[in-house]
């Protein structure tokens, strides 16, 4: 069996790492290896928790290089020499590229038809599509644009290498600038822009104007890659899942010591805490079915909502979708919707929805009938057979599965009412404390990241309001 390993050298790409992870491990990458350049964003923290549930082989820089060219290249220089002996197939990347095979269905398959030990694979430079704040949704969703063939930075290449038959040095990614592109069989799908804001923050050149401007290329529209994010959505689901649960042991250790510090980063005191809010009603809720015959069900084969009449029998297929309103004297409701029966080891895959939780939190805007992602800020359209909500009893069934998200939102949707209930919650239970997130002010939720870098994933943060 082919053994192949992706190397990457990485510094405070904290919101978009996880994607990059999932991405390679979905094409079929056995290992990655990666060089966190002490990233100062949770980087770090995300890759040390990513490491747990997958072959990720996490390293840090060597501090006494004096610049993060050398660094780099002492990394990959040794990454290639120590697999030399292990791994049939190796390649260099940067955390905005992402290698795509246009037929072939893993690294193992594309690798299987070489006829040399070195396999060239162009760029192909992605722009914005627009985008002009960053995505909780994967680079490959976000990001469908690209510039024509013709374009000379598409001449750039990534080498697919047998690390034992690699000569010195390192694959030179400007060895073939004399020859146009091709993109018949692989691409690195290369997200040099990302969106607008993120560009330049991070943009270091004179001139950031005229380097937007070569990298924003939006000439052809692509979505061959999107065959990948399925898998990538579920490894994702896994990442985000396994930082919330680091995040309630951290929020759990801060209650236990009454951590002045860690606090203060939150913008809160031990007083604050000391005392619960008592003017604040505990918080009621309807449970209600997504139409009533038929009613909306996930079918768990094609992972799609699909309307199921009351005869259709194959409950083993069907899973019916609930969704849990909190009773609010507004016209804009905080909802979960969720499956009544359990989805162990996987996420409700609800369009529009960036979130990869069991449990999607939702806000409903009554007076526009519509329904929202707090985290994109966008209207997510839900099929509903009927246009109706059938409220349903609240069965102990119902209500155990929304427990811990009421503990944790028991006084409120604010960060005092969270890490109180955070106090009272015996266990993580990652999808409420994503929605328990999801419905905090942004400013609040900005806050919590800021002070535990690595471990509030972007896609359960609420969108930033829009500008008054």
């Amino acid at each position: 069996m082919s053994k192949s390993a992706a190397i990457l050298f990485v510094h405070n790409e904290v919101d978009t790492i996880g994607w990059w992870l999932a991405h390679h491990a979905t094409v079929g990458f056995s290992t990655l290896i990666v060089c966190d350049d002490h990233s100062t964003d949770g980087t770090s923290t995300v890759l040390s928790n990513a490491a747990t549930l997958y072959d990720i082989r996490v390293q840090s820089a060597d501090t006494t290089l004096p610049t993060r060219l050398e660094r780099q290249t002492r990394f990959h220089e040794n990454a290639l020499a120590q697999g030399r002996n292990e791994f049939d197939w190796m390649m260099i990347l940067a955390a905005d590229e992402y290698l795509h095979f246009e037929t072939a269905r893993s690294v193992a398959e594309f690798t299987a038809a070489a006829t040399g030990t070195t396999i060239p694979v162009n760029w192909c430079l992605f722009g914005s599509s627009g985008r002009l704040t960053p995505s909780a949704f994967s680079p490959v969703e976000t990001f469908t644009r690209h510039g024509l063939l013709g374009l000379p930075d598409h001449r750039i290449l990534r080498h697919l290498v047998q690390p034992r038959s690699l000569e010195t040095g390192l694959p030179d990614p400007f060895s073939a600038l004399d020859r146009n592109a091709v993109w018949d069989d692989a691409r690195i799908l290369h997200f040099a822009a990302g969106d607008r804001e993120s560009f330049f923050k991070r943009d270091s050149s004179a001139t950031p104007e005229q380097a937007w401007k070569n990298f924003d290329r939006n000439d052809a529209e692509y979505g061959g890659a999107n065959r990948w994010l399925p898998e990538s959505r579920r490894i994702a689901s896994f990442l985000t899942q396994a930082s919330l649960s680091d995040l309630y042991w951290r929020l759990k250790t801060v209650m236990t010591h009454a951590d002045k510090s860690a606090l203060q980063k939150l913008g809160l005191t031990p007083a604050q805490l000391s005392v619960s809010s008592s003017s604040r009603s505990q918080p009621k809720f309807r449970f209600c079915t997504l139409g009533e015959t038929p009613r909306l069900m996930l079918d768990m084969q094609t992972g799609s909502f699909v309307p199921v009449g009351a005869t259709d029998t194959d409950f083993g297929r069907y899973n019916p979708l609930v969704m849990a309103l909190e009773v609010s004297d507004t016209d804009i409701w905080n909802a979960c919707l969720f499956v009544e029966n359990p989805l162990p080891g996987r996420y409700l895959p609800l369009a529009g929805s960036p979130t990869l939780l069991p449990i999607v939190p939702l806000r409903i805007k009554i007076a526009e009938n519509a329904v929202q992602s707090p985290v994109s800020g966008n209207n997510i359209h839900i099929a509903i057979p009927d246009h109706r909500l059938r409220e349903i009893d609240a069965t102990m069934s119902l209500y155990s599965r929304m427990t811990s998200f009421m503990v944790l939102t028991a006084e409120g949707h604010n960060l005092a009412g969270l890490l109180r209930g955070i106090e009272r919650l015996p266990a993580a239970d990652a999808s409420a404390l994503g929605c328990a997130v999801a419905m905090l002010p942004f400013e609040e939720a900005e806050r919590l990241s800021d002070a535990f870098p690595g471990v509030v994933p972007r896609n359960v943060r609420p969108a930033r309001p829009p500008q008054a």
